[in-house]
């Protein structure tokens, strides 16, 4: 595999409502100001979302057993792939781009900006590869151990910085090595937010397993073979 060696790669993590998406879309609205490509990732820890609808025709594709299934519309195309594919593999379809920011993403050893309310909130979302501050806590008055950044009101200082200190992506398996998992930032069961979305997903697509009680999360595979037995005993 050979990847485009001008790409830069970075992670912007955060609590909710912390001001990740706003830093990202200002990153883009920049980035794309200076006549540069991009490309964006979103991580989502739900563990029953999908892109799809179940009663979908491509839903129907992907539980028969397409490895890659299309959606090709008037205006957009989107590929949908049956499992979680690894950063490098994932990679391939940003050849060419100067820039892929990864919202979300704990897990892959990439350069990281951390969004935040308090130092508090930072802490546990912090690694050595942590280059800033971004989101609310950059207004805040309290001392912190890194350089803080507004995208909002200046996004261009913070690309500067960026550009400065993220390096250019080089071709390594070690992409995907995940880092640890942080306990109660990506732990599985719940939304980052910590939620019950998910369970609202299952009840709406008719999957609802209750024991004494307590509702249990299925896992896709378990709500693929749910589905299929279902459409096979209905015709």
């Amino acid at each position: 595999m050979s990847l485009i060696c001008s790409m830069k790669l970075l992670t912007i993590v955060g609590i909710r409502k912390s001001g990740k998406t706003s830093t990202v879309t200002a990153l883009i609205e920049e980035i794309r100001r200076r006549g540069k490509t991009v490309g964006t990732c979103k991580t989502v820890f739900c563990p029953t979302f999908s892109m799809d609808q179940p009663k979908s025709n491509t839903a129907r594709h992907t539980r028969a057993g397409a490895n890659l299934v299309c959606a090709r519309a008037r205006h957009e195309t989107a590929l949908l792939y049956p499992q979680a594919l690894p950063l490098s593999r994932l990679l391939e379809s940003y050849a060419g781009l100067d820039y892929v920011l990864l919202e979300g993403d704990y897990l892959s050893p990439v350069p990281r900006l951390v969004a935040a309310h308090t130092p508090e909130d930072a802490l546990p979302r912090m690694n050595t590869l942590t280059l800033a501050f971004v989101g609310r806590i950059s207004a805040l008055e309290a001392e912190l151990p890194l350089p803080r950044f507004n995208a909002l009101t200046d996004a261009a200082a913070l690309l500067d910085f960026l550009d400065a200190n993220v390096p250019d992506i080089q071709p390594s398996a070690a992409l995907d090595e995940p880092l640890p998992p942080v306990a109660g930032v990506t732990d599985d069961g719940f939304c980052q937010c910590g939620c019950h979305h998910h369970l609202n997903m299952q009840a709406s697509a008719g999957i609802l397993l209750r024991v004494v009680g307590e509702v249990l999360s299925l896992s896709q595979e378990l709500q693929a073979l749910i589905r299929a037995w279902k459409e096979a005993a209905h015709g």
